[in-house]
């Protein structure tokens, strides 16, 4: 858009531009250039018209005026958060999502695609959303982050990490960092992450591992649950979540998504969880938290 309003500058002031000017200007090519012009005839709905004698654009109509472009400090943010999201898409039609997510990080390109696919619903979580930024400005500025951290078993824990690179595997966001003082790189899900500060504090980058994590990412090993069904399941998949082995009515359940997880399993059919206790555990609390709830409320509703 910064390119089309110096464009309508330029035929304002009589200057009669064209796409040789516009490529010049902006180090772009003439193809680009001339893609912004069709643009702002096309979808602006600009009357420009080309005249032959000064080999340049004008308005058949002063009248029109560009239409109002702004983008406020939020939408621009969730942009740059939809940006991050499709480029790091690796499911249907994976190429062209990434190109797309490519082109929200531009913007200004205005490069058209021909799609014949939907486009991902991604949920905006606000808070999602301020750990990207804090996040990608501590790796770009190298500086330590403290965060309470919830471990596997919902043990809580406070460390401060040296982060050094945002990705996103088996639908949830993380950030490969090393923990001070240490120089072994782990992966962190973000959705586990319970508070994020920036510290004032530097570290020193390791460009060597920084070079190997442009190439790679950390493999991610699912959790595995041992589950009694009263059904067995069809093709190896239960709901959605990938069968792996089974003894008689138990079968070992593969997922990545611990909250995910036990919402599943609080809303389908199964006989005994066998394992892991932590699980068990966290499904427990769960319905002794929902009971409590249901108690204190009482039948004073009931009709």
């Amino acid at each position: 858009m910064h390119r089309i309003q110096w464009f309508d500058q330029q035929i304002r002031a009589g200057s009669y531009p064209n796409s040789n000017h516009l490529a010049e200007h902006f180090e772009i090519s003439k193809r680009q250039a001339q893609r912004d012009i069709e643009y702002l005839a096309a979808s602006l709905r600009a009357p420009v018209q080309y005249i032959a004698k000064q080999r340049g654009y004008c308005y058949e109509d002063d009248s029109f005026i560009l239409p109002l472009l702004y983008i406020t400090e939020e939408e621009n943010r969730v942009l740059k958060y939809l940006a991050y999201r499709y480029s790091h898409y690796n499911y249907e039609n994976a190429d062209t999502i990434r190109r797309i997510g490519s082109l929200l990080d531009r913007f200004t390109d205005n490069q058209e695609l021909n799609i014949e696919a939907y486009l991902p619903v991604f949920e905006v979580d606000t808070r999602r959303i301020q750990y990207i930024e804090l996040l990608d400005h501590a790796i770009r500025a190298h500086l330590i982050v403290r965060i309470i951290y919830q471990e596997q078993a919902g043990v809580q824990q406070e460390m401060h990490i040296c982060p050094a690179k945002l990705t996103r595997h088996y639908d949830d966001d993380h950030v490969i960092a090393h923990i001070e003082g240490q120089g072994r790189l782990q992966t962190f899900r973000l959705s586990d992450i319970l508070r994020l500060n920036l510290t004032e504090r530097q570290f020193e980058a390791d460009i060597e591992d920084e070079r190997r994590q442009q190439g790679r990412t950390q493999q991610i090993k699912p959790f595995k649950a041992q589950i009694r069904l009263a059904v067995p399941p069809q093709d190896s998949i239960w709901y959605g979540y990938k069968v792996c082995s089974s003894t008689e009515d138990i079968y070992e359940v593969e997922f990545y998504d611990s909250d995910g997880f036990l919402g599943h399993l609080l809303t389908s059919e199964w006989r005994q969880i066998i394992a892991p206790k932590w699980l068990r555990e966290k499904i427990r609390s769960r319905c002794r938290g929902m009971l409590e709830l249901l108690n204190e409320q009482g039948d004073s509703n009931d009709t």
